[in-house]
């Protein structure tokens, strides 16, 4: 296989008083760039998306295409709950510069395969650009591999199937195989089953931005032959990510705080409603966080 993709998604990052911090967030471009991804993605879960507003998120895609300036693909997640406002802002995407759009299936009511066809069937159709479908059932099994198969077939844009589900492996290989390799598998889910991905045919991650040298070293070592090494430098990280991955919000709050120690964004600042954690629990952050960014500061020394 052919060297395996690394698709950050960037923080929002806010200023005391919760407006978005543009500055930052071009630092958030060029740290990305820099340290080795292969594309960047925003507004996604990541990017607190739920808590930004349409003319928001329609901003920071804007402002991440523009500062980009072709380094790097830029992957835009322009699905809401509703067919016509996922069709408009994937619309949009494209005409600002968009490399892909990224559409999750809509969850605010329940939909059978058939609704989610239709609806995933006319974003698709109203861009030219690639679709990642973001299958993001993170407590059960997901669309069935049919689906994106089928899909697929009637939209050649549906290039890929980002997967964060429970034991996913099968269906990454199911899905690359039904589909004759059509249908590109990335593995979601802060990268915390990377390996799981590599064993089932997956072409790559979409992690945090925090830590994507590290991802992007693990990936370089598994696809040089050294797999033990990779796997040592990858296990280095798990605790930081089971932990964070506990909740969504303490993901991208931990996330926040590696990128405020590396010298990316000023602060840590989330958009309320938030977790707010007890001194304890705090502290454990900061020994997970000292942890990744000590990781993440000697592989720099190494690789200079």
């Amino acid at each position: 296989m052919s060297a395996r993709l690394v698709i950050p998604v960037l923080v929002t990052p806010f200023r005391e008083d919760e407006s978005i911090d543009e500055e930052s967030l071009r630092n958030e471009v060029d740290f990305g760039i820099e340290k080795g991804a292969t594309a960047l993605c925003i507004p996604a879960f990541g990017s607190e998306y739920y808590k930004l507003s349409e003319q928001e998120r329609l901003h920071v895609t804007e402002l991440v295409i523009g500062h980009c300036r072709h380094r790097v693909p830029v992957w835009a997640n322009t699905g809401f709950p509703s067919t016509r406002s996922s069709v408009e802002f994937s619309v949009n995407a494209q005409s600002l510069g968009a490399d892909g759009v990224m559409i999750v299936a809509p969850r605010a009511v329940a939909l059978g395969a058939s609704e989610l066809m239709v609806f995933f069937e006319a974003v698709c159709r109203s861009v030219q650009i690639p679709v990642m479908l973001q299958d993001a059932d993170f407590q059960g099994g997901g669309l069935p591999v049919r689906f994106f198969v089928e899909l697929a077939e009637r939209c050649p844009n549906l290039q890929f199937a980002k997967l964060e589900n429970v034991l996913p492996g099968e269906r990454c290989q199911e899905i690359v195989r039904q589909s004759n390799g059509k249908v590109k598998v990335l593995y979601g889910w802060g990268g915390l089953r990377l390996f799981d991905g590599l064993a089932h045919g997956a072409s790559g991650i979409m992690p945090g931005l925090a830590l994507v040298d590290v991802y992007t070293q693990v990936l370089r070592l598994y696809n040089q032959g050294s797999v033990d090494e990779a796997k040592t430098l990858f296990y280095r990280i798990v605790p930081f990510l089971v932990f964070a991955l506990d909740h969504i919000e303490l993901f991208v709050q931990m996330e926040k705080r590696v990128l405020m120690r590396r010298g990316v964004i000023p602060q840590a600042r989330m958009r309320e409603p938030t977790l707010h954690l007890g001194e304890l629990y705090t502290q454990l952050i900061e020994e997970l966080v000292n942890l990744v960014v000590t990781l993440a500061d000697d592989l720099h020394v190494t690789n200079s």
